[in-house]
């Protein structure tokens, strides 16, 4: 897919690797951005105002994908803007750190929360911009995790990872039900240095990152960049490609 002229949709756009996908893309050409978020306000009108110095236009859209009628809203406010949608990138995450081996504070309530953001929450935004991406050729990039493929240490819990398992499954799905005027894959990037990331682990960040780092291939752990470039060769390189993970580890599933 050319970006040019393109219209796209980034879930949980304010900062991270959405950020990093939101500038990304429109270094490459897309001509329009929007970049959802749920309590990140000032993030996003930041991310939306670097998109439009780049020379994309930018649109702030507040939803909340856990609700349906919100992504659906999300959608339509996309659509009235840019008066096309090219692009869905699923982003929107959440989790709760839990040490794997802790069962019992895997309680019903953390399960619900996790797959509610990172399964349905996908699933209910790609519904809703299914028919949009139809009448476009469009394409959707579901944000899984490594954890969703193997068990690593540094993964915050085990709903999660099975959340992002879960997703993978997902994309391969809705490649099959969206068939053929919708591609639909993912990427599964490991550590990531990420805002998120830095403010779990506080002071202890290089620490850990160097350790994570040192299991990896590579030698380093991933920017966010780095994964939107994943995200972006996908959308761009990626003509006959669909149902797909792109695992995004600096060779670390290899061992």
């Amino acid at each position: 897919m050319d970006l040019k002229g393109r219209a796209t949709l980034i879930t949980g756009g304010a900062t991270g690797i959405g950020r990093a996908t939101a500038l990304r893309l429109a270094r490459a050409g897309a001509a329009s951005i929007a970049i959802n978020y749920r309590t990140a306000k000032a993030e996003a009108e930041e991310a939306a105002a670097e998109v439009r110095r780049i020379g994309a236009d930018a649109l702030c859209v507040p939803a909340d994908v856990r609700h349906d009628d919100q992504a659906r809203d999300m959608v339509r406010q996309v659509e009235e803007s840019f008066g096309r949608l090219d692009v869905l990138v699923n982003n929107a995450g959440v989790t709760q750190w839990i040490p794997i081996t802790d069962l019992q504070a895997l309680t019903d309530e953390v399960w619900d929360d996790i797959f509610d953001v990172n399964v349905k929450g996908a699933f209910r935004c790609t519904r809703a911009a299914a028919p949009a991406l139809a009448r476009t050729q469009g394409i959707v990039i579901n944000v899984a995790s490594i954890a969703g493929v193997i068990t690593t240490p540094t993964m915050s819990s085990l709903a999660y990872g099975t959340a992002k398992a879960a997703l993978i499954y997902l994309t391969r799905g809705l490649a099959v039900a969206l068939a053929p005027n919708v591609r639909v894959n993912a990427v599964a990037p490991a550590f990531t240095d990420t805002p998120w990331m830095r403010k779990h682990h506080g002071d202890h960040f290089e620490r850990v990152s160097a350790r994570a780092a040192s299991s990896y291939p590579l030698g380093r752990i991933a920017t966010a960049d780095e994964v939107a470039g994943a995200i972006a060769g996908l959308i761009t390189g990626g003509d006959f490609v669909t149902g797909q993970t792109l695992i995004v580890d600096g060779g670390f599933s290899l061992s």
